[in-house]
């Protein structure tokens, strides 16, 4: 996955307790907003865990493990220690991630019990606002010492339960593979410009609509308009965390008839008006 050409990454480091030698801890975290990945011309290898959850975008994911698979908005990248790796988006592309670095004694016990498996390590679990939100609280109140260390870890290791609850890995069968439409009627669903015709994409896919329709939200959990807001609504939320343009804006960019409809529906989705979810992000 090599990249040319100038690329600019927005970097905002969270701040954390740190690393303690008997507890363990978040030894980093952050937002990247327009990444590049990492490891594209040898693949990296970190001593501690990782885990990077994709806002917005896509590209793939590799290990050493010989694993190689793409990833989108919803996903969690699960890096193991002395496992290489790389990720990022497709060459001119871009994604949008929160990411932490930790470790400690306890994640012993989560491979063990199979919670963390190396040949599993692409999650996947939705809406995004939300989980976003749970994962920026992680850290809302660092401090220092070994209690700070493991109050902030104990945080994560609820969210990452949480997450891996969610997250039901498919049951492999034959002709069980997501079909070869699938990822391209996702970007063209995900594209705020102009609403695709449903029937066009069927088409497109070779298919009959009803099938198109039943067997998009096999795949994907709710049907293809609903899908199209739920990725609207998780770029409103990125769109609002980066400045202060005014809602009647981002709606009218994003499709939205009117901003009354846009707020209405963020809401629904994420618990928050859009105005409270901007505050809240900024603090």
């Amino acid at each position: 996955m090599s990249r040319s050409g100038p690329l600019i990454t927005e970097s905002r480091r969270i701040p954390t307790a740190g690393l303690h030698p008997s507890v363990g801890g978040i030894s980093l975290a952050g937002h990247l907003r327009a990444s590049v990945g990492i490891g594209h011309e040898t693949m990296r290898v970190l001593g501690n865990y990782a885990v990077v959850y994709l806002l917005g975008g896509g590209g793939q994911f590799a290990d050493g493990l010989g694993r190689r698979q793409p990833v989108r908005a919803g996903d969690l990248i699960v890096v193991f220690p002395d496992v290489p790796h790389e990720y990022g988006p497709e060459p001119g592309g871009e994604w949008d991630e929160i990411y932490f670095v930790f470790n400690g004694p306890v994640f012993a016990e989560w491979r063990a019990a199979g919670l963390l498996d190396p040949r599993e390590p692409v999650w996947h679990a939705e809406p995004v606002a939300a989980w976003h939100r749970r994962l920026r609280d992680v850290c809302r109140e660092p401090g220092e010492g070994p209690a700070a260390a493991l109050l902030e870890l104990g945080r994560l290791q609820g969210v990452l339960a949480d997450l891996r609850a969610a997250w039901r890995p498919r049951l492999t069968r034959q002709g069980d593979e997501p079909p070869a439409w699938l990822d391209a009627v996702c970007r063209e669903l995900e594209r705020p410009e102009a609403a695709p015709d449903p029937a066009q994409l069927a088409a497109r896919a070779g298919i009959s609509y009803e099938r198109f329709r039943k067997r998009f939200a096999e795949l994907k959990g709710v049907p293809p308009a609903r899908y199209r807001l739920l990725r609207l609504v998780d770029e409103a939320c990125l769109r609002l965390a980066a400045d202060e343009r005014p809602l009647r804006a981002i709606a009218t960019e994003l499709g939205f008839c009117d901003e009354f409809h846009f707020s209405k529906l963020f809401k629904q989705r994420t618990g928050l008006s859009p105005s409270a979810y901007r505050r809240q992000t900024r603090r």
